[in-house]
Parts: C-alpha cells; sequence; structure tokens
C-alpha cells in the first residue's frame, strides 16, 4: 500500500464538493505508453454540468499530486448532449507533464483524480458554503485537524527510512543496522587528499575511509563523502576519531590511508583536531551508514563491480550473468592498468571475487583483451588570416590529446567509443570551434569521420599518445582569394652609441621593404631570414637580440624575434611596411 498524502487545500475542496451534491475524488487508472494514444477518460456521474478540478497522481511515485491547468486537458462535449460535459481528453501538453520520458519505452500508470457537479442531483443539503459562512467555517476547522493528521501520517512514513528519518528516529533506524551516532568528546578535524600525478579523472573519497598515523597506532574516519573534479588536485574532507578514546593530534600526523584510493597518492591533516563538542549531526551518519551498507554488501553484480574497482591496479570491469544462457555462473572481465607481461591475473583481484562472490556461483574470470586504436583529429580553429604560432598550435595539440586519453582510456570494458562524444569534448568554444575526430584500430586505416568503434566481449578499448595524429588545421575564416593587407612593423637596436639612428632606421627600411616583396605563399619568415635581409654591417652596426618583425591583421599579430615566433606566408597576403622604430 501507498501512502498519499493530503494537503489543507485539497481536502476543504472534496468536503465542499460533498457537501453541495458533486463527486469528490473520482479516480481513473490510465497508462501512458510511448506507442499508443491516451483514451479518453469518460466520468460516471453522466451528464456533467461542469468539471471543477482535476488531479493527477503517478502510481508507484513519491504520492506527490500534479494539479493540471487548463492546457494539460480539455473538456469535451457528448455528441449525442451538448451540454452534457462528461468526457476528458488529456492534452499533449499534460502527457509530456506527467510523462516527461515519454519517448522511452516504459509505461507509466497514472491515477487522474477529477471533482465535478452532475447535472442531475438531488437537492444539496447546505447550500451556502461562502467564505464565512457556517457550513464554510465548520468544514475548515475539520480539515484544519484532518490536514494535521496527514502531517503527522508523513512524519511517522518519513521515520522509518534512512534518507528521510531525522533525530530519535533516525538513531532507531541505524540501530537495527548495529550502528549509533557517535556523541560529544570525540576529536574531529580535516585532511587533505592529494591526486596522484598523471591521474585525470573524477575521484571518488567515500565516507568512513579510513585514516591513520605512520605507526597505526590511532585511526579517523572521513565523516562525508567528496568528490576531486577534474583539474583539482587536492580534496579537502572532514574526519572524526573512529572509536571514544581515539586522542587529538597535532599537525602532520594522519597521513596514511588504510583503503586504498585509485588516483590518490598522499593525504595529511594541516591543522590540529580538537574535541568536537556537538554529537555527530543526521548528515554525517546518514553518510557513514550508507557507506557501511554499500560496503558490506555482497552477492551482488554492484558489490562486485565496486569492489574490484576499489583495487588500484584495476582500470574497468564488466560482468555478464549466465553466460551461454548458463544459470549459476558469472563472466568477469578485467581490465588491469598495469598487466603482467604473462596474461595472469593478480592474486588480489582473485581474492577480491572469492570475498564478494555469491554462495554456489562459479565464477569464469578473464582478463579484458585490450583493443589499441589509433586516431587522426583534424582541428577547425578560430580565425585564419594570420597562420596561428607553431608553439600554440603545439600547445592546442597537446591538450587535444590528452582530452583524447582521459576519454578513451576510462572506458569500461565493451563499451562504445563514442565519436561524438569525442569530438565534442575537444570544442572550446572559443579557440576550437570544431573537431573532426576519426578513430580505427592500431596500425591499420582510420574509420570514417564520426563512425564509433564497438570493442566485441570481453575487450576494452585503450588509446596511446603516439597513436594520436593531426591533419592540418582548417579555419572558421579561411584567407579570401582576394589580397588580404598585412601591416608590417620593425622595431630596431643600434648595436652601439656610436651607430647614426637615422642612417639605421634608413637602411632597414629600404632592405625591408625589398624582402618583403620577395615573400610568396608557404615562405616562413624566421628572424635568422629577416636579420640577414636588413643587416648590413659596412653601413650600420645593428643588435640582433633588438631587431623585432610584427605582421599584422585586424586584431591578429605575429612578432618574429630571436627566440620569437615564426610567421608563414599565406596565399593573396600582401606586404606593407608601416613603420621602422630605432631605439
Amino acid at each position: 500500500m501507498t501512502f498519499v498524502d493530503r494537503d489543507y487545500p485539497s481536502i476543504v475542496r472534496d468536503i465542499l464538493t460533498t457537501l453541495t451534491g458533486g463527486v469528490a475524488a473520482e479516480a481513473h487508472r490510465v497508462r501512458l505508453d510511448p506507442d499508443r494514444a491516451l483514451a479518453d477518460i469518460h466520468l460516471l456521474r453522466r451528464p456533467v454540468a461542469r468539471v471543477t478540478a482535476v488531479t493527477a497522481f503517478l502510481v508507484d511515485g513519491d504520492g506527490a499530486a500534479i494539479p493540471l491547468g487548463l492546457d494539460d486537458y480539455q473538456i469535451v462535449a457528448d455528441a449525442r448532449d451538448a451540454a452534457d460535459l462528461s468526457t476528458l481528453r488529456l492534452l499533449p501538453a499534460g502527457r509530456a507533464r506527467l510523462a516527461p520520458n515519454a519517448n522511452a519505452n516504459i509505461d507509466i500508470d497514472i491515477d487522474i483524480v477529477v471533482n465535478y457537479q452532475p447535472r442531475t442531483t438531488d437537492p444539496p443539503l447546505v447550500t451556502d458554503v461562502a467564505v464565512g459562512s457556517v457550513a464554510r467555517t465548520l468544514v475548515e476547522a475539520v480539515a484544519r485537524e484532518i490536514a494535521g493528521m496527514y502531517l503527522q501520517l508523513n512524519a511517522a512514513y518519513d521515520a522509518a527510512f534512512l534518507d528521510t528519518a531525522t533525530g530519535g528516529s533516525l538513531d532507531r533506524v541505524v540501530a537495527l543496522l548495529g550502528y549509533s551516532r557517535y556523541r560529544a568528546g570525540r576529536p574531529v578535524g580535516a585532511v587533505r587528499f592529494s591526486r596522484r600525478a598523471g591521474e585525470s579523472g573524477e575521484i571518488t573519497i567515500a565516507a568512513g575511509t579510513p585514516i591513520a598515523d605512520a605507526a597505526d597506532t590511532l585511526r579517523y574516519e572521513t565523516t562525508e563523502s567528496r568528490t576531486m573534479l577534474t583539474g583539482e588536485s587536492t580534496a579537502r574532507v572532514s574526519v572524526r576519531g573512529a572509536t571514544d578514546t581515539t586522542p587529538a593530534v597535532g599537525t602532520g600526523v594522519l597521513t596514511v590511508i588504510q583503503r586504498a584510493i585509485a588516483g590518490v597518492d598522499t593525504v595529511t591533516n594541516d591543522a590540529p583536531t580538537s574535541t568536537a563538542s556537538q554529537d555527530e549531526n543526521d548528515t554525517e551518519l546518514r553518510a557513514r551508514v550508507r557507506v557501511a551498507l554499500a560496503a558490506a554488501a555482497k552477492g551482488t553484480v554492484a558489490a562486485l563491480t565496486h569492489g574490484l574497482l576499489a583495487l588500484p591496479g584495476v582500470r574497468a570491469v564488466n560482468i555478464t550473468e549466465q553466460p551461454d544462457d548458463l544459470p549459476g555462473e558469472i563472466e568477469v572481465s578485467v581490465s588491469l592498468t598495469d598487466p603482467p607481461a604473462d596474461g595472469s591475473i593478480p592474486a588480489a583481484v582473485i581474492n577480491r571475487i572469492d570475498e564478494l562472490r555469491p554462495a554456489g556461483v562459479r565464477v569464469r574470470l578473464a582478463r579484458a583483451e585490450d583493443v589499441h586504436l589509433a586516431a587522426r583529429v583534424q582541428l577547425v580553429l578560430a580565425g585564419g588570416s594570420v597562420p596561428m604560432p607553431a608553439a600554440d598550435r603545439a600547445r592546442l595539440r597537446a591538450g587535444a590529446t590528452a582530452t583524447l586519453l582521459d576519454r578513451v582510456n576510462k572506458l569500461r570494458v565493451g563499451q562504445r567509443v563514442r565519436v561524438g562524444a569525442l569530438q565534442a569534448a575537444l570544442v572550446d568554444g572559443d579557440t576550437i570551434l570544431d573537431a573532426v575526430v576519426r578513430i580505427g584500430p592500431r596500425g591499420g586505416e582510420p574509420g570514417a569521420a564520426g563512425a564509433d568503434v564497438t570493442p566485441g566481449p570481453g575487450q576494452v578499448a585503450r588509446l596511446a599518445a603516439a597513436d594520436v595524429g593531426f591533419d592540418d588545421d582548417q579555419f572558421d575564416a579561411p584567407p579570401a582569394a582576394v589580397a588580404v593587407p598585412i601591416g608590417v612593423h620593425a622595431a630596431a637596436r643600434p648595436a652601439g652609441p656610436e651607430v647614426d639612428p637615422a642612417a639605421l632606421r634608413a637602411g632597414v627600411t629600404a632592405r625591408l621593404t625589398a624582402y618583403l616583396a620577395t615573400l610568396t605563399p608557404g615562405a616562413n619568415v624566421t628572424a635568422a631570414a629577416v636579420l640577414a635581409a636588413v643587416r648590413d654591417d659596412a653601413a650600420y652596426a645593428l643588435d640582433p637580440l633588438g631587431l623585432v618583425v610584427t605582421f599584422a591583421a585586424g586584431d591578429q599579430f605575429v612578432d618574429v624575434a630571436v627566440g620569437g615566433h615564426t610567421f608563414t606566408v599565406a596565399p593573396g597576403q600582401r606586404f606593407t611596411l608601416l613603420g621602422v622604430e630605432v631605439g
């Protein structure tokens, strides 16, 4: 039996409907399914003068009422009697409200509850139900008491569940599981977990994780679950003494993680712990008991999966029940971070399976076969009038490679490599506007653009940085066929005080103008090439480190200098020397 809550307004409405001769809370069970249209609802006490309220209750849901608006349903008159408003038709808007996932392959049972006034009925015993009347005042007083009873029923209902019980009720719920609330007097503090170098992705630190000192003479436990997000190197988590006699400790004492956490390198307390002046609160108690229940569960697919993933060397797990339709068997495929060369499976994995597997169930254990892939990537970059400096392009490609490795190497055994998701992960909306990724087996031809790769049963995808290649980048604004004006500025520095600045400016201007006129598409302008073009040791002494030539188009520019960038000439570019600064 599902408890259905009632609030004060709905109680008043139903009582008043009954007093005035109407029909209150007439329920019609309907089914919303993804394929068939919803049939009309025909009210029982026909003919109907008017419908006063329509409410929906999701069956097997949380019991909350969903009032439907005028855009959600339609009252349709009987074809034989235009004044008989006895048919209720659910409109697409109402269907969408009641079943947001109507496109999913599921059926949803819903109770449509209707209040209405029949056209023919006995004369009502009460005719004055206006606000302030005797009848209305009595009805509201009774409804208030009934609503109070529903509140008490709600509190009693919620007190039976771990997620909703509070205070003493929560103490009684956890007592059934052998746990009790920690009282004031235990030491509390915080520790800082640090990510292992080279590890990426999210790392979850569960409540109840034991932290000890180097000698393992005292132990603390985390009081909350915390997820270290991608890009975060540390996570600060609250801890509490594991026993009533655990002493407070000084800074840097808690340094050992008693339960291995994949991706976490070190832990320490940056400040001393202190004695708590308050009992453990409800949130901390729920977190501790919830994690303890999950850890204690055995004999389920989830317990096996999470238990194996908790081992430091396990990267991915896939469990198949009844392989080959054989009852009493499960097949476990394990992917290891550093698999042994002889193809064996570590003893820690075998022991963990024996610890968690259901009694009497035979386990077929195999090491997942690695499917080594190769990827070809083409980036679509913003701009295009001035080619991107080589250093910036290398930085973008390195970031794209790291993203691909992170996404592919976190996939589970047998999980498809979705190329569309990889392409979306590469786009940042600022510099990289689009990406085309092609993936295929290492050593073979990459697949078609956007084509997914699905490993076979017991296989897991792997991608190495050496197997990621890049095609020539594209730009969202490629160079036009017409001439593109490129402004050139130069800065030159004399080699000594005896050098005539005017002679230096005139010489650099003349020689640089002549050099720019020789540039053709594809030419690579380097600092050495510019220096060779403008240098005239017989006329003036030029400091090579002080020569900077800037190529600019709009808000894009490239500085060519010793130890700096180079500039590649694109088709259609026309160069104009705008000035030479000597200083």
